[in-house]
């Protein structure tokens, strides 16, 4: 392959110019496929290391940035993974991927720079998704509430072909005003709006009565709830009283409202050694929601944390689940915790919630 007929098609880049500085060849996949000598005495580097080899392995981001300078047309600045040294980098699109001209710089990197914007994109985003909710909501407590009336006859008798068609409305409407109650909180929990309160607080009272009070919006429905305790837990301890009966509350109301059958165990208890570990926290809370006859495939647990997956066969109802799940988890992580699902087929699915302890406490 001669890469310098390649590199002539693209009159914006100089040959003789850019090759007393490093130059390389990214394929479309982020593999070099070709560099020159300067980029090797600047990597320090042989050239049967680099060859074949994924851009990022040397540079942190560096086929984004490559990206972003082709379809920008502007330099981008990266650092190597090693040295963090800072570089510039400016690509152009060619036939077979990107010829970049890579130079070392003394100027400091502005990685901030992509967070930052993909910060107020994300703010954009949920501003947006809170507002549009918010316009929604309204109108489908006016559908619901009108649904209820006929129910109960306020509109005159109604027959039973009528009286089930009602029915309909008003279970579609509640579950698109679940949705979109939960993408509202998934959106709040991601920019930081969850309202927080922390105080010194009895955890087993808390967590006992948001169960019973689950427990009594869905006493209609064949699941039994159970709560248990271990009486080596520390009962009482400075903690978000918001935040830890939000994410019970949210993970015992996305498992009910699609499970017909079975029954769910919220158990509190004193973490293992290698949980804290992991973790790296030296005391902590577990609060395990198990819930049998309820299971999840291993794709849905690869993917349920990602409440934006364009995956092929999503339900409706793993969505929604998801959505409600990733807010817990986010609310879970402010606390400076921990969220983590296991999951046997045919067999039971448990929610795990570690909510850190400090020694102060």
């Amino acid at each position: 392959m001669d890469f310098r007929k390649i590199l002539s098609k693209n009159n914006s880049i100089n040959i003789e110019t850019c090759l007393p500085y490093g130059l390389i060849i990214v394929m479309q996949d982020g593999m070099i496929s070709w560099v020159n000598e300067q980029f090797l005495r600047d990597m320090e580097t042989q050239k049967d290391i680099v060859i074949a080899s994924h851009i990022d392995i040397f540079f942190e981001d560096g086929f984004a940035a490559i990206e972003r300078s082709a379809n920008a047309g502007a330099k981008e600045f990266i650092k190597r993974e090693s040295t963090k040294e800072a570089f510039e980098v400016l690509a152009k699109n060619v036939e077979y991927g990107y010829v970049v001209d890579i130079r070392k710089t003394a100027q400091k990197a502005p990685v901030k720079t992509f967070a930052t914007v993909d910060d107020t994109s994300n703010k954009n985003k949920n501003n947006l998704i809170i507002k549009i909710a918010n316009d929604i909501k309204s109108p489908l407590q006016s559908i619901m509430g009108f649904s209820q009336a006929l129910l109960d006859g306020l509109g005159g008798a109604v027959n039973e072909k009528q009286e089930k068609y009602t029915k309909i409305i008003y279970k579609n409407s509640d579950e698109l005003l679940y949705l979109t109650d939960k993408f509202t909180e998934l959106a709040k929990s991601e920019m930081g709006l969850i309202e927080k309160d922390y105080k010194v607080l009895d955890v087993e009272n808390l967590v006992q009565s948001v169960v019973r009070f689950t427990e009594q919006l869905h006493k209609d429905e064949a699941v039994e709830i159970k709560f248990e305790s271990d009486p080596a837990i520390k009962k009482t301890f400075h903690a978000d009283e918001n935040g830890i009966k939000l994410a019970v509350q949210n993970v015992l109301e996305a498992v009910l409202r699609y499970m017909d059958l079975g029954n769910i165990s919220v158990v509190l208890s004193v973490p293992s050694s290698s949980v804290l570990e992991e973790a790296a926290l030296n005391n902590g809370l577990l609060i395990s929601i198990i819930c049998s006859g309820f299971s999840l495939s291993e794709a849905e647990l690869n993917t349920i944390f990602n409440p934006y997956t364009t995956s092929e066969g999503v339900s409706k109802r793993f969505i929604a689940r998801s959505i409600a799940l990733t807010s817990v988890k986010n609310i879970v992580n402010s606390m400076s915790g921990q969220m983590w699902i296991t999951s046997e087929i045919l067999k039971n699915t448990t929610f795990n919630i570690l909510i850190p302890i400090n020694e102060r406490d």
